[in-house]
């Protein structure tokens, strides 16, 4: 293996610092000098290291010769690396060539391992390829620092238990859990014995993957080695038989736990389990475990509370969660956050629960959290809705319709309609008018109901002009009005004696082929016109 100071590092041997400083070989392109002090106080020396590497991001001195591209290249799979002459090139160059992927490291450790880095080849132990392999693990390159770990043997280092170590929790993190299971069984075939923390994430990157019955070989080999298994590791199983469906063995696993003298299930434990009957529907059976979780001592976390939450919507029961999420809120003890309302407001809305969808809404404003704006929208239209029996929930709707539209959220079509038609029926014409003529000027489409509505609500207000404005408009875009708009504007046209007026609406309604009566009309207007008899009795005598 080529020694650093004759490849990447043009620097003349230590011998030649003359005076404290350390001079180039004479075949170095461009003058440099590392001014060094007096061992005590050597960081100038590796600032001035630390300052050439970034400078020059290729492993070289600032004014050495730069390496072609496939001088750089790092072989995955750990065998060699090609030079730009067609060279092999050892491990010890593959890690110098990753020193720039460590610089986001502290000082501290940064300039141990550019310390190792300049040692000579013979000086190098396991030991200092451990300390590389923990600073690219550290720094989040475990590619680099498993090719490393694959080109130790073929360069006469025998990698020891920190090197297993160190590598195996690098193919977990990048998401390789059979290669990790592999490396682990080489790791325990010569003789080396992992920690907890080593068979735990093993197990756990398995599970993950739903590589379940692995998972059950790396704990019954965890178990032969007489390393007893923490509650995270039986956690990590037990969410992986879960993840697979096998639900009975995760409640069978769970009840041993609960009778072992060693472990002990803590609220995670419970929680796996109970999320994982929630999601295929046994809502009851999680109940069930959630007061068993309580009855052992246990506080049910924020998640072991929405996971129950999202089990009742899930199956159809909303107003269940909606009075879990009420003693959320009373008890104190483990309050709901923004996704337990988020969870219970859409499962009410969508249920058509109205009235307990806006109570939740106002306990989670006042709670501190915002809605969705989609919840609010759909909230909005389930309150104008409610207005056709209860016209006290209009300024409830009125006051959701002003924070969507003040979100920046665009409420959709049919919301403007409804929201128009509960204006009209509350009497407020003039700013259902305004809504009608905000949904024209953004090209939305009229509901029939919104405009009959308006138009009737203008009607019998006496209106009848602005009722022929909104007709007009209606007409305008195209659309054909109903029966039920013509009928109320002719009879407020025929009821005020405008029957120009009334004969070029009923004239409109034919062209369209709507089946109007203006005889009708004509008829009551005259009955309401002419004088009781009583009245004209009342005349005749005077």
């Amino acid at each position: 293996m080529a020694s650093l100071c004759h490849s990447s590092f043009p620097l003349s041997p230590p011998s030649s610092c003359h005076g404290g400083v350390l001079h180039f070989a004479p075949r170095a392109a461009a003058p440099f000098a590392c001014h060094c002090r007096p061992p005590a106080a050597r960081d100038d020396h590796d600032g001035a290291m630390l300052q050439a590497l970034q400078s020059n991001g290729n492993g070289s001195l600032y004014g050495a010769r730069a390496r072609a591209p496939m001088e750089q290249v790092v072989d995955p799979g750990g065998e060699e690396v090609v030079g730009g002459g067609g060279g092999r090139r050892s491990s010890r160059l593959r890690a110098r060539d990753c020193a720039k992927r460590i610089m986001g490291l502290p000082v501290e450790e940064l300039v141990k391992v550019l310390d190792i880095l300049q040692l000579d080849d013979d000086a190098l132990t396991v030991s200092d390829y451990n300390d590389i392999l923990s600073a690219l693990a550290r720094a989040g390159d475990h590619d680099s620092a498993v090719a490393l770990f694959r080109a130790l043997q073929p360069n006469g280092v025998s990698p020891d238990a920190d090197s297993f170590a160190t590598v195996v929790q690098c193919l977990c993190r990048k998401g390789a859990p059979d290669e990790a299971k592999e490396t682990l069984d080489e790791m325990v075939a010569r003789g080396f014995r992992p920690t907890i923390a080593t068979f735990s994430a093993v197990v756990g990157c398995l599970c993950k993957r739903g590589r379940v019955t692995k998972a059950m070989e790396v704990f019954g080999t965890m178990r032969a080695v007489g390393c007893e298994p923490t509650i995270r590791t039986y956690n990590s199983l037990i969410s992986g038989l879960c993840y697979v469906g096998r639900l009975e063995e995760a409640l069978d696993l769970l009840n041993k736990l609960k009778e072992s003298p060693k472990q002990t299930p803590d609220i995670y434990t419970f929680t796996i389990v109970l999320d994982g009957f929630c999601k295929v529907g046994r809502t009851e059976e999680a109940t069930a475990l959630f007061h068993d979780a309580i009855a052992n001592g246990l506080s049910p976390t924020i998640f072991t509370y929405n996971a129950l939450l999202n089990g009742h919507c899930k199956e159809g029961n909303p107003l269940k969660a909606y009075s879990l999420l009420m003693e959320m809120c009373g008890n104190g003890a483990c309050l709901p956050d923004k996704i337990s309302f988020s969870i219970v407001l859409q499962a009410l809305l969508r249920a058509g629960e109205t009235s307990a969808a806006w109570q939740t809404y106002k306990r989670m404003e006042r709670t501190g959290f915002e809605a969705d704006a989609r919840a609010l929208d759909t909230l909005t239209r389930g309150l104008c809705r409610q207005c056709a029996a209860d016209i006290a929930a209009l300024a409830d709707a009125k006051e959701v319709f002003g924070k969507v539209v003040a979100a920046g959220h665009e409420p959709v079509s049919y919301t403007y309609c409804l929201m128009a038609q509960a204006l009209a029926r509350g009497g407020e014409v003039d700013a259902a008018m305004a809504l009608l003529n905000e949904m024209v000027r953004k090209r939305y489409a009229l509901r029939k109901r919104a405009y009959t509505d308006v138009v009737r609500a203008l009607c019998e207000r006496g209106r009848a002009r602005d009722a022929l404005r909104v007709l007009a408009l209606v007409i305008a875009r195209d659309f054909v009005p109903g029966r039920n708009a013509f009928d109320a504007l002719l009879g407020e046209l025929s009821r005020q004696g405008r029957w120009p007026d009334a004969m070029a609406v009923y004239a409109a309604a034919v062209k369209r082929g709507v089946l109007v009566s203006l005889k009708r009309h004509s008829k009551e207007a005259l009955l309401v016109q002419q004088p009781q008899p009583q009245q004209q009795d009342e005349t005749r005598e005077s």
